[in-house]
């Protein structure tokens, strides 16, 4: 199995970065990431001037891009994420918490920690441990003519912090180039929805295997498939348009895949359907549609 390490981390997405390396079409292998800080706040004594400097300008280094063969526009890669292992301590920047609004908190940070990760479990104190459940913060493919920070969203992908894009997911991406080039990074050991505050940013070991399919004709942004639902995923200035454009989104997925009339797709997703926050502490908001597979037409054509 293919592995590709974490030794040549990228900070934006980009077409005009060469591939660090080919997987074939259904092939499946492995990336190494690394923490949002490229592993430079692993200890109290990191935090100096000029390591806090640096993170802010290099903030959320990728793994890749890895170049799929075959891709072409016209097409999207279909990324199954087979396994995600936390590899290093969940790294945290502390924050003073003092302002009265938390988007103000980012603002006075003071120091940097680690959380222990043991057994599967982060070591939150002597009284209370939490399973991991890693998630890939950043996942894109290259887009076509902009270079974008790797701290942005979009279309594309990118900094989407989305808690359903993780071990047993497929994550849906469109292919704007040939090749289309994936980037991975930005990892969390355990995030809650939104990520208000900062939570542990870890390295990790992604498994996973990427398969081509034609591109839908609606989609216009991110899907998520899991098991027992369909997510979209949209980035806005406000997260109530990122959330009005993830309905949207879903709405036409499941008229074009499931036969359902745009009223009655719009009808079942009033009853069942769920939008919520993946992020908002990015430039743009990011918000998801969950629509539970229990709910639409048994006869729609099987999802991979």
């Amino acid at each position: 199995m293919q592995h590709f390490p974490c030794d040549d981390l990228k900070y934006e997405y980009s077409a005009r970065h060469e591939p660090i390396g080919w997987v074939s079409n259904g092939e499946t292998f492995q990336v190494s990431t690394e923490d949002c800080f490229s592993g430079r706040f692993r200890h109290p004594d990191d935090y100096t001037p000029e390591n806090v400097a640096w993170v802010n300008e290099h903030l959320n280094g990728l793994t890749g891009p890895i170049g799929v063969r075959g891709a072409s526009p016209g097409q999207v890669v279909a990324l199954r994420i087979e396994a995600i292992t936390v590899t290093t301590p969940g790294c945290v920047v502390l924050s003073r918490f003092s302002y009265p609004s938390p988007q103000d908190w980012w603002h006075e940070e003071v120091g940097c920690s680690t959380f222990p990760i043991d057994q599967n479990e982060i070591v939150f104190s002597d009284a209370l441990r939490i399973p991991v459940r890693p998630l890939i913060g950043c996942l894109a493919t290259a887009p076509a003519r902009a270079v974008v920070p790797s701290t942005h969203e979009g279309s594309y992908g990118g900094n989407l912090d989305c808690n359903e894009m993780a071990a047993g997911a497929t994550v849906i991406l469109p292919v704007a180039i040939p090749g289309a080039l994936l980037y991975l990074g930005d990892c969390k050991a355990r995030m809650g929805d939104g990520e208000v505050v900062i939570c542990p940013e870890a390295g990790t070991l992604i498994t996973a295997t990427a398969n081509l399919r034609p591109a839908p004709a609606r989609m216009h942004g991110p899907r998520v498939e899991t098991s027992d639902a369909l997510i979209t995923v949209a980035s806005e200035r406000t997260l109530e348009d990122a959330c009005r454009a993830a309905f949207k989104y879903m709405l036409w997925w499941i008229e074009d895949d499931y036969g359902l009339e745009h009223q009655e797709a719009a009808l079942l997703m009033g009853m069942v359907a769920h939008t919520g926050i993946c992020q908002v502490s990015n430039p743009l908001m990011t918000a998801k549609c969950v629509m539970p597979r229990s709910f639409l037409p048994e006869h729609a054509a099987a999802m991979g």
